[in-house]
């Protein structure tokens, strides 16, 4: 047999005999056994009848290659990469149920803008049968006396079925969030569900189950494998660990560039100081840091139950919030007869808001990707004189760790916008920092 003609388990992985390939071989068993002057054309009962046999085994090929492929992570899908989950102790995740709310603005006070940022925490009513459900708003909205009502999609925070809430449903906002984040003053804001919530039922996708599933850690008291279980509480948009005293890095300025025998590599823990290492963690957009910021557990209190479980024996660390830079942009737009200013700038502004939001922490926003972003939207021909922006964070979201303070600041065209590792950037729609003038060409 010659190398073309192995099939099933081989080298290059499963080769399926192809349905051509079977038809030929029983008709070569046919002639086999019933003489080589056997009626095989089309219209004969026994090519009928081998026919349609050879599509049942063409389908036992097809089903022996699915679950030899199953038994990989990086090939198996659906329940064969959950059954490799469960071996690594790894379950599959199920999605947040969303759906739209329809907000309206009561007692607002006239020439005031209402801003509900991205994260904004709305809750169900409470009860001794059913307790509150948490839900956060995926965008920003700014609401005014001439306009009080609009749109908002929002997700709940718990993952799973029980969010699914049913159409009419009232929200309310969540008192202990918002003391810590709006001042609404006398205004007071009136949610209702106008859609049934849905994929609170559903299962995270392969592709996103698969990727957990090949960056778990195959150690034990580890940075990667205190990291893997930090990243998968609930509310991490990212974080990263700092262990100066962990061994030697490569990465810093006097690696190779000093003698050995007479000073230290890193730095000296401090005295009397129980902490060994820092974990830095980026929560996302609204989540609370402290129990007493919101209705549900904040994330220091669920990452410290973490690291208690996965943490090297006697050795602690410090779990510090990281800084939220709000980043900015200023630009002149060169867009096409016949378009909408106004929805341009709202897929530019959304497009530089998924961009930004993919970043982690330490990673500065460059240039080039904002130019990117604004040049693929529908209708755009050019972007000029393109300034990044940095605004100072807000005062509850800073942590004396490295981070730059003061007012705001614009960049030189073509600079990138650097950040300090303790840092993570957020980009918003609010016209304050997206400065986005259109000239039709």
């Amino acid at each position: 047999m010659t190398t073309e003609e192995r099939f099933g388990v081989t080298e290059d992985g499963f080769v399926v005999k192809g349905i051509d390939r079977i038809i030929a071989d029983q008709q070569d068993r046919a002639r086999a056994m019933f003489g080589d002057d056997v009626d095989l054309t089309s219209g004969s009962a026994l090519r009928k009848v081998l026919d349609a046999a050879a599509v049942d085994t063409h389908e036992l090929w097809r089903a022996l290659e699915s679950q030899y492929y199953g038994n990989f992570v990086s090939t198996a899908q659906g329940p064969s990469l959950d059954l490799l989950g469960r071996d690594l102790g790894l379950r599959r995740r199920e999605l947040r149920a969303h759906g739209p709310v329809a907000l309206t603005l009561a007692d607002a006070v006239p020439d005031r803008d209402y801003v509900l940022p991205q994260g904004t925490v709305l809750v169900t009513a409470s009860s001794p049968e059913a307790p509150a459900l948490a839900f956060r708003g995926t965008g920003a909205v700014t609401l005014t006396k001439e306009r009080s009502s609009a749109t908002v999609e929002v997700e709940a925070v718990v993952r799973g079925a029980e969010g699914n809430i049913r159409l009419g449903t009232e929200l309310l906002l969540d008192t202990a969030w918002a003391r810590h984040n709006l001042n609404l003053g006398a205004a007071a804001l009136k949610a209702v569900v106008t859609r049934d919530f849905q994929g609170g039922d559903l299962g995270e996708p392969d592709a996103v189950y698969r990727a957990r599933l090949l960056g778990v850690p195959r150690t034990v008291w580890t940075q990667e494998a205190l990291l893997a279980q930090v990243l998968d509480v609930n509310g991490v948009r990212d974080a990263v660990v700092f262990d100066p005293l962990g061994g030697v890095e490569a990465t810093r300025r006097t690696f190779g560039t000093f003698r050995f025998g007479s000073r230290g590599f890193s730095r000296a823990r401090q005295t009397g100081s129980p902490y060994f290492f820092d974990i830095v963690v980026a929560p996302e957009p609204g989540w609370p840091w402290t129990e007493d910021e919101a209705s549900f557990p904040g994330l220091y209190g669920q990452v410290l139950d973490v690291v208690r479980q996965w943490r090297p024996v006697s050795v602690f660390p410090a779990l510090l919030a990281a800084n939220q830079v709000d980043v900015g942009i200023r630009a002149t737009l060169v867009i096409e007869t016949g378009h909408d200013e106004e929805a341009v700038k709202g897929a530019i502004l959304d497009a530089v808001r998924a961009s930004v939001d993919r970043l982690r922490l330490g990673h500065g926003v460059l240039y080039s990707d904002i130019v990117l972003s604004a040049r693929t939207a529908a209708g755009v021909v050019d972007v000029q004189n393109l300034r990044l922006r940095r605004f100072a964070p807000v005062f509850g979201q800073t942590h004396y760790g490295g981070s730059t303070y003061g007012g705001a600041q614009e960049l030189s065209v073509g600079e990138n916008l650097d950040l300090a590792p303790d840092e993570i950037a957020r980009f918003s729609v609010d016209t304050s920092m997206a400065d986005l003038r259109t000239v039709v060409a």
